[in-house]
């Protein structure tokens, strides 16, 4: 396996940090308090509450929730919570929730960013802590129901301890949180680095990259691979597998990343899209290791533990489309002089996954049967695919397809105006060494049929 990570506890979507101690410090003899929860021996982080100030008030003025003021403006619910003629519940996650969240892609998509933020808001009631003990469930702005419970002692909402109750506000009352609290509705991903491994092959210093899990349905999840530096220059293609940590066996393969050519149609990505849940993967005991080719699975040159080995950095999932529509193009096979001189025939399934964005998967059939799914070409190289435009030229990289994947399949996200044009078809070719031999083509734009790209 090599190097990996030491394990770090925590979830993975629902970001959870332990309660710190806290202690109440009488200031003036006015409503104003100051709250304070030791964070180390020599400092603590102080929250002050003032009726005076309405909730988005409060928050501004606390540095501590800094990132949850910055959320709200992105999310445009400033504003709603310095309504005076309201009355709300906020449970606020302090700054050091969002260590493990990745901020600017929520910012960046502020529909799903509103529905998890109106999950940690109650309208209509300001709920103190005492209040919140004789419930077991509140209904939340976003609309689901938030948890109460206990633990040890500690008030929970949504399983994550309260740090600090019952700071006041002219229109209600907030109650400090130490995790970000999820609802169902909000389309998730989470983040694992990949580390770059040290070895005796060509890529003797290994790559540094991220694997990362996009739900998709309760039955599947998109897993994407992407390289930091994109491709590695190197004349092969990449194999890679999510491992059981037990045994290291393979578990899943993943859809292989293309070493060749950094330019503009190759960003050093892969995508495929897997049987298992969201929750299954995100607790999955195992790693990804991505490897130098298949004829050098010895030497890994990335490598990182996922699941519930490590602690992921969770973000905002893809827009996906509602019911998406597919599309199915044949890739008939191509005789040539190389090794697989009758060529290989196969298919080009297309899936819209969000309004300009299409996963293209190429699925080839070895053995001619008509069955896909049903064993390897036997090849000791992956076979690089390529979208081609009327010209000639490559217009995008797709995914190869490992010679010793026995679905042998490889998908890739690849943007809807590639696929809309006239004329582009795709090559599979025998290995990166061998582009010239062409086992597999088809065609795949408007020309084709079928409504373009799906």
């Amino acid at each position: 396996k090599g190097t990996v990570r030491p394990r770090v506890g925590g979830s993975l979507f629902l970001l959870v940090f332990l309660p710190r101690a806290s202690s109440r410090t009488d200031g003036p003899a006015s409503d104003h308090f100051r709250y304070c929860i030791p964070v180390s021996l020599h400092s603590c982080v102080q929250w002050t509450t003032n009726p005076q100030f309405s909730i988005i008030q409060v928050v501004s003025n606390d540095n501590d929730l800094g990132t949850l003021a910055s959320a709200l403006q992105a999310a445009d619910l400033a504003e709603t919570l310095g309504n005076e003629n309201a009355t709300f519940t906020v449970f606020a996650p302090a700054n050091p929730a969002f260590d493990n969240v990745d901020v600017q892609s929520l910012t960046n998509n502020p529909d799903p960013l509103r529905d998890l933020l109106n999950f940690h808001v109650v309208q209509g009631e300001a709920l103190t802590a005492s209040d919140l003990e004789g419930r077991e469930s509140v209904t939340t702005v976003e609309g689901q129901e938030l948890q109460i419970g206990s633990e040890n002692g500690t008030l929970t909402v949504g399983g994550v301890p309260v740090s600090q109750s019952d700071v006041e506000a002219s229109n209600g009352v907030a109650h400090v949180i130490g995790g970000v609290l999820i609802p169902e509705s909000f389309p998730r991903r989470v983040s694992y680095d990949l580390a770059a491994q040290s070895n005796s092959g060509a890529i003797s210093s290994g790559v540094e990259g991220t694997v990362t899990f996009w739900e998709y349905n309760d039955s599947q999840t998109l897993v994407t691979l992407s390289l930091d530096n994109g491709p590695t220059g190197a004349s092969v293609s990449h194999p890679a597998h999510i491992h059981n940590e037990g045994d290291g066996e393979i578990a899943i393969y993943l859809s292989s990343l293309d070493g060749t050519n950094r330019n503009e149609a190759n960003d050093g990505t892969s995508a495929r899209l897997v049987d298992r849940s969201f929750d299954t993967l995100a607790g999955f005991n195992g790693y990804v290791n991505i490897h130098e080719s298949v004829e050098n699975l010895g030497n890994i040159v990335a490598q990182g533990d996922i699941g519930s080995n490590a602690t992921g950095t969770l973000g905002a999932g893809l827009s996906l489309v509602d019911n998406p529509t597919t599309n199915t193009k044949e890739l008939t096979a191509q005789p040539n002089n190389g090794d697989f001189s009758n060529g290989v025939p196969g298919q080009l399934r297309l899936r819209e996954l969000t309004a300009d964005q299409t996963l293209v998967t190429v699925r080839l059939d070895p053995d001619g049967d008509g069955e896909f799914g049903d064993g390897p070409t036997q090849a000791t190289v992956s076979h690089p695919a390529h979208i081609h435009g009327s010209g000639g030229a490559i217009q995008d990289y797709l995914s190869p397809v490992d010679g010793t994947d026995s679905k042998a399949r490889s998908s890739q996200i690849v943007p809807n105006d590639v696929l809309n044009s006239d004329g582009i078809y795709v090559n599979v070719h025998e290995s990166a060494a061998n582009l010239q031999y062409v086992v597999s083509q088809g065609d795949v734009g408007s020309s084709s049929g079928g409504g373009g790209g799906y």
